[in-house]
């Protein structure tokens, strides 16, 4: 029989780098708790991680994105109702001065709080938003609205103020409204317009019964436009509400997905660890006692 020391002393070298090379990876898993340490240990498994970090990316990027769009319909919605507050007021006060018991004064003192209302819309029209943009006007940062000083005023374009925003792949949500939208009573007509004419015939007095009966219909009709954006503004939130319930359960699905793929089972890599030190120990012994034995030894 022909023993070769060095392919002997080889073997055994080999078999036990393995051993210690696979005992510490086994201690590097038990330690970060994941048991892929680099893609050649799964590739199929680390391809699937790459696009779960991809996904996630995405995730940040939406999540951020549906943050700002909520907060700017919600700001939309709250500013529309103070608005349709103001209109309400203004009809209000568009009957009293109906009514044929009323005063060239008491009529003048009705046109002056109605210009009161006109200067309180286009303050609330020319609100800026979360990001200290006009939240009706334009992206610019130009006003929504201007009083020109001669009862007439001037809307920004009707762009809205914000591009649509991205909230999931493939899906985009308006997040604001456009100051003309909101104002425009048709043919040619606005609220702003209309309220001033009817603040300036009930100030100078006079039969302003015409007026204020087309000024009622009118007023109708805004509250009604008003009304109609704001439901709007409410279902593109709740839109934007039942996306981030959507991206949760997509951020939860994809985190135990992760968690299959990447966490490791401690408690079986621990009983591995053991087995392989055992191993390990055993080998060692083994190789040191035969390492030890000379020629006389192995022919006896």
């Amino acid at each position: 029989m022909q023993i070769s020391t060095s392919l002997f002393y080889s073997n055994a070298s080999s078999r036990m780098s393995k051993m210690n090379d696979r005992a510490s990876e086994l201690m590097t898993q038990i330690s970060t708790g994941k048991k892929i340490l680099k893609p050649s240990d799964d590739p199929a498994a680390s391809q699937q991680i790459a696009e779960l970090d991809r996904r996630d990316s995405d995730a940040v990027v939406y999540g951020a994105n549906m943050t700002l769009a909520g907060s700017l319909l919600d700001q939309a919605s709250s500013v529309l109702k103070q608005i349709g507050t103001q209109l309400t007021r203004a009809t209000e006060l568009a009957t009293q001065a109906a009514t044929g018991t009323q005063t060239d004064t008491s009529r003048k003192a009705i046109g002056t709080e109605l210009k009161s209302i006109v200067e309180s819309l286009v303050s609330l029209a020319n609100t800026k938003n979360v990001r200290g943009q006009p939240l009706f006007g334009t992206a610019s940062g130009g006003k929504a609205v201007t009083d020109n000083g001669n009862g007439t005023f001037t809307f920004a374009a009707a762009t809205p103020a914000v591009s649509e925003v991205p909230i999931s792949e493939g899906q985009s949500v308006q997040a604001t409204e456009n100051a003309g939208r909101i104002f425009d009573i048709g043919g040619n007509d606005n609220t702003l317009a209309m309220l001033s004419r009817l603040a300036e015939a009930l100030t100078t007095g006079g039969d302003v019964s015409a007026v204020t009966a087309s000024s009622l219909d009118a007023l109708g009709k805004a509250t009604d436009k008003v009304s109609d954006v704001q439901a709007s503004v409410g279902a593109r939130g709740a839109r934007v509400d039942l996306q981030q319930q959507l991206l949760t359960t997509a951020n939860t699905d994809r985190a135990e997905l992760r968690g299959k793929l990447e966490q490791v089972d401690i408690t079986e890599a621990v009983v591995q660890l053991q087995q392989m030190m055992t191993a390990l120990s055993a080998s060692q012994a083994s190789f040191s006692k035969l390492s030890s034995l000379s020629l006389f030894d192995y022919l006896k």
